[in-house]
């Protein structure tokens, strides 16, 4: 791979990663959690610092934050790799956004967060909803992303 379409590609799961990672976040804020952006965030934190991330500050915010875009990071690089591992994700984005957003919400709900101090309760209406949001917000973006890459990449 040369130099430039590297840097292309990192520009790109960059750009993707920000985009999904801010759309679930803006959806975790507003519609999960009704505006309590520090709420979200600590939460997140709290994956890591137990309860101790509730009664912390701006720090534990912040922390939270990190730890959200860099989950989008992972499941954006993954989704980049199986793309060209599995040629079958090339066809159908709407279908297999669906299937990744499912995919998503298996990993952090049953692999994940039990693995964390985040105090998880899973009821059939949250998942629904959670799932919804990973499939629009995270999904979606990441495989359209990678579908335009693509594209871009095999016009050149």
């Amino acid at each position: 791979m040369q130099p430039k379409n590297t840097k292309a590609l990192l520009l790109t799961i960059l750009l993707t990663s920000l985009i999904a990672g801010t759309l679930d976040g803006l959806a975790a804020v507003f519609i999960l959690a009704k505006g309590q952006a520090a709420m979200v965030f600590k939460y997140i934190a709290s994956a890591v610092y137990g309860k101790q991330a509730f009664a912390g500050g701006s720090e534990m915010i912040w922390t939270g934050v990190a730890l959200h875009y860099l989950i989008a990071a992972i499941f954006t690089v993954l989704f980049f790799i199986l793309y060209d591992l599995v040629p079958v994700i090339r066809k159908r984005a709407f279908l297999v956004a669906i299937i990744y957003g499912i995919f998503v919400w298996v990993v952090m709900n049953l692999l994940v967060l039990p693995l964390t101090q985040v105090a998880n309760t899973i009821t059939l209406t949250g998942a629904i909803k959670n799932i919804l949001i990973l499939i629009i917000c995270i999904a979606l973006p990441i495989v359209l992303m990678r579908h335009r890459y693509g594209q871009a990449k095999s016009s050149v």
